[in-house]
């Protein structure tokens, strides 16, 4: 009798794409690991696979908890996994180890690999090989203890190097193993890792207090010039708008979190059967730029709910752009808005999705903020 309400339950998810596969609820067709499986998961996807342990066949699950550009955190049942593309990490399951290998990440597609032994060249992290020291050569991030290999060598950030032919700029540390500057350098100096920089920023191969460094247009994109006063690169002065303000505080940390409430909370609304004075109160979130000077501009993230009996409207974040300087300050108003939060919310709605609703409506729209 529990069948019907669970089909309907994943359809509607399938539906909003928050699974890959019907497998990822039901378990009954996943796929059996013998050697290795490749894996394509959008962020909030769950995925099925099962493993031979003695005598018994045991069903485990993966699920893509959060991406970025060049970094994804998996969880495989409940332990979480965080991979840098190219990297790979051992889990042990019920004491079977598989092996996780992030492959690469297109279009906020993750794709990896789960194996029962490591990829070819790929020293896994918290496994049984040695990763290597500072100083010693290396061929890619994973061979390194400090995950960090660069000119050819490990160590914890910046240019490494063994010997000051190493470095392009300053001199080789034979205690860190990497390229720093004996004096600070000022902003518009070649540099090689924000060490080297005075203002403890080294971006685009220059120094300069934030943003994309510059010592002229042709370090900035199209559209840009370089601000040689401050050497950070800046739009083109044709008149900053609102809108322009608006693309950059999404593209911020802070932003893209508060967009990813946003897709949660448009996903409980969706529920399939889920109480309509719940998604009432389950908020929007609403966008508002305000135009501080000629290239300043507050963007204000609130929520709204539509319910007369929801919250009203509330601030949660308000983040400063300035566009001449190509720089953001970000003030939270609501410090609770964490990517813990939407972890939690995004795993619920993927377990029982009505559940959910009544979760995501309590905390932001019927619980109003002290």
């Amino acid at each position: 009798m529990k069948l019907l309400p669970t089909l309907a339950l994943v359809t509607a998810l399938l539906l909003l794409g928050c699974y890959s596969t019907p497998t990822s609820v039901l378990g009954t067709d996943a796929p059996l690991i013998t050697t290795s499986k490749n894996f394509t998961m959008k962020e909030g996807w769950q995925e099925s696979f099962k493993l031979i342990s003695g005598d018994s066949t045991e069903v485990h699950t993966v699920a893509a908890s959060h991406i970025v550009s060049n970094a994804a955190t998996l969880r495989i049942d409940s332990k979480p996994v965080t991979l840098t593309i190219g990297s790979t990490h051992s889990v042990s399951l019920n004491g079977k180890t598989v092996f996780l290998t992030l492959d690469s990440i297109t279009d906020d597609y993750a794709k990896f690999t789960i194996s029962l032994t490591p990829q070819s060249g790929q020293p896994p992290q918290g496994g049984g090989q040695q990763l290597l020291q500072n100083g010693v050569a290396c061929s890619n991030n994973s061979a390194c203890l400090s995950n960090h290999c660069s000119n050819g060598y490990c160590c914890a950030s910046g240019s490494c190097c063994i010997s000051n032919s190493n470095c392009s700029v300053g001199e080789c540390s034979t205690t860190t193993y990497n390229c720093s500057s004996i004096t600070p350098l000022s902003s518009g100096f070649p540099c090689n890792s924000n060490s080297d920089c005075l203002s403890n920023h080294c971006n685009n191969g220059y120094c300069c207090a934030s943003g994309k460094c510059c010592l002229s247009a042709s370090n900035c994109a199209s559209g840009e010039v370089c601000n040689t006063a401050i050497h950070s690169c800046a739009q083109a002065a044709t008149g900053y708008t609102a809108a322009d303000a608006e693309v950059k505080a999404n593209s911020t940390i802070a932003g893209t979190l508060l967009g990813r409430f946003s897709s949660i909370f448009n996903s409980a609304r969706q529920c399939t059967g889920g109480n309509e004075t719940y998604k009432q109160c389950v908020p929007n979130v609403v966008v508002t730029t305000e135009k501080m000077s000629a290239s300043v501009f507050n963007v204000t993230y609130s929520y709204s709910s539509g319910g007369t009996g929801c919250c009203p409207t509330s601030r949660i974040l308000v983040i400063t752009v300035d566009l001449s300087a190509n720089t953001t300050t970000t003030q939270w108003i609501d410090s609770s808005q964490t990517t813990t939060l939407a972890d939690t919310m995004s795993s619920s709605l993927i377990s029982n999705c009505i559940s959910a609703l009544q979760y995501i409506a309590q905390v932001r729209g019927l619980a109003c903020p002290q």
